[in-house]
């Protein structure tokens, strides 16, 4: 019998979109090459995420979870006292939710293109239950913070005030893409197109999310009990 130590890390993925990343993190861990990780769930607040696609393929039990329709924001609110209030309190629902004794309780979350920005109302309870949680971001350290960075670096490539941009993976604070990273691949600009400089940044991606998930789920099933 396995010994409790020694069972796999349990990984909760959290995606809004296409969910190639979370992909890649089901191929690895059924190729072996993320060990000793299971995917326990995922949770999406977009309806139509083609992730909900992929964890119906691979049997993962899937959440959907939504700032407006599940009634903490009014649609088209711009009151900002407002939406910051529905924010924090859509936020501190999500955590009470990933942390509701009726279901299994995550070691790691993975945000793999998840399209909100935490408050402190999700990451507190998240850090006090002992959670670890990080994002992928297509940029390096301190540069293109938030959305559009490999849009936002392609500009400066073609202004000729940058050559290269990056793509690292980090663990998530309340500042967007500000928390340690966790690993960081610089990616050099070859003179290629947009679209074309998506699709390898998109490659590298799904190397690193599997690198970094498995460096901090190794670090997890041996800190247990310390």
């Amino acid at each position: 019998m396995t010994e409790p130590e020694e069972s796999p890390c349990r990984i909760l993925v959290m995606a809004s979109g296409f969910g190639s990343n979370f992909q890649a993190l089901i191929d690895a861990i059924s190729t072996g090459q993320l060990r000793n990780s299971r995917i326990i769930s995922l949770i999406t607040n977009r309806r139509n995420a083609h992730a909900i696609v992929r964890a119906d393929e691979a049997g993962i039990p899937w959440d959907y979870f939504n700032l407006i329709s599940d009634g903490f924001l009014r649609k088209g609110e711009t009151d900002e006292q407002k939406v910051a209030d529905g924010r924090q309190k859509y936020d501190a629902a999500l955590a009470a939710r990933v942390l509701s004794t009726d279901k299994e309780k995550p070691e790691l979350i993975i945000l793999a293109g998840w399209m909100h920005v935490f408050s402190s109302a999700f990451l507190e309870p998240i850090k006090k239950a002992g959670i670890k949680i990080f994002n992928i971001h297509p940029a390096l350290p301190r540069e293109f913070d938030g959305a559009m960075a490999i849009e936002r670096a392609f500009e400066e490539f073609k202004a000729g005030r940058l050559k290269r941009t990056g793509i690292m993976c980090h663990y998530v604070i309340d500042e967007v893409d500000r928390g340690a990273p966790i690993m960081v691949k610089e990616i050099e600009w070859e003179g290629e197109e947009l679209e074309e400089l998506k699709e390898r940044m998109h490659f590298h991606e799904h190397e690193l999310i599997v690198k970094a998930a498995a460096k901090v789920a190794q670090e997890i099933v041996e800190g247990r009990g310390t």
